[in-house]
């Protein structure tokens, strides 16, 4: 009886001593848990805290995009507008290089007709004085040496014994065209003459520019087109080809 007494409290210290090493490593197996629990949360923290910062950053480069996307669009705008401004300087430039043209033209065949007329300064002197004598040079500063046009023409118009017998005027300039090397005038001139009607005539003058100076190289008529009676003369029975016998036969 005794010895089994014995064992049942030899059993139950054993049992008691387990027992308290299982309650140990619990306890342990716990206090683990809590640290690592606490370590998880914390490093939760800190990555929300990571995630905050890189939504922010993320927020400021998407920010920093809209700006450059909009710098972008303001920058093409701009290169569109200047492409547009270059593109009207360049029409801007063409068309007063040809407005100079013209102008030069212009000019010229003014000058051509002017050259064949005294002018308004003379014409009064020699109203007044009698004395003045018609300068060709001008007309030949203007024409080439080897021109074409009616020399007997010229003559009349500028002869002294003819020249107040005849009268030149350049209406119009109707056309300019431009080739590779010579320019097509076409122009309407209107004639008269002593006891003579208003005789309108369509010319063509061709020019040539040598090195920046425009020469005349031929004028020929095209066509007439208009007579008109005056008080002086009727023109009635005046034909086209009565008109060029006129203005083109040499009187001297």
């Amino acid at each position: 009886m005794k010895i089994a007494l014995t064992v049942i409290v030899l059993l139950a210290l054993t049992s008691n001593f387990g027992f308290g090493q299982s309650k140990k490593e619990l306890r342990l197996t716990v206090s683990r848990l809590q640290s690592d629990s606490t370590a998880f949360e914390k490093k939760i923290s800190e990555n929300e805290i990571l995630i905050s910062n890189l939504n922010s950053e993320l927020s400021e480069v998407q920010g920093l995009n809209r700006l450059l996307n909009t710098q972008v669009n303001e920058l093409s705008a701009v290169r569109d507008e200047n492409t547009r401004l270059t593109d009207s300087i360049t029409r801007l430039t063409a068309s007063l290089d040809s407005i100079g043209n013209y102008s030069r033209i212009t000019n010229f065949v003014n000058a051509f007709y002017n050259s064949l007329e005294f002018s308004e300064e003379e014409n009064l002197r020699q109203y007044e004085y009698g004395d003045v004598k018609f300068d060709l040079e001008n007309f030949y500063a203007l024409t080439s040496k080897n021109a074409r046009y009616s020399q007997g023409r010229v003559k009349n118009l500028s002869s002294d014994r003819t020249h107040h017998k005849y009268y030149v005027m350049l209406q119009s300039i109707e056309e300019i065209k431009f080739s590779l090397d010579k320019i097509l005038v076409r122009t309407k001139v209107m004639y008269s003459g002593e006891n003579m009607g208003l005789f309108y005539n369509e010319e063509q003058l061709t020019l040539r520019d040598k090195k920046g100076v425009l020469k005349l190289t031929d004028w020929v008529d095209l066509d007439l087109y208009k007579m008109v009676h005056t008080i002086e003369a009727s023109v009635e029975n005046f034909t086209r080809e009565d008109f060029y016998r006129w203005l083109d036969t040499a009187k001297d």
